[in-house]
């Protein structure tokens, strides 16, 4: 149970230091950061926001 645990602990950690600017932008209500590329092929909904967005 404390390695779940553990391991749940280090992967939060781990999602809140790769989302920092976009927790950023959220908290303080300024724009958010682009997408890196690698998410507009795998998440195609972001192709059409990015381009509405230009």
């Amino acid at each position: 149970m404390k390695r779940l645990l553990k391991f749940l602990l280090v992967i939060a950690g781990v999602f809140l230091i790769i989302h920092r600017r976009v927790i950023w932008a959220c908290v303080t209500g300024t724009e958010m950061p682009q997408p890196p590329e690698w998410h507009k092929k795998f998440i195609p909904c972001l192709n059409d926001k990015v381009e509405d967005d230009l």
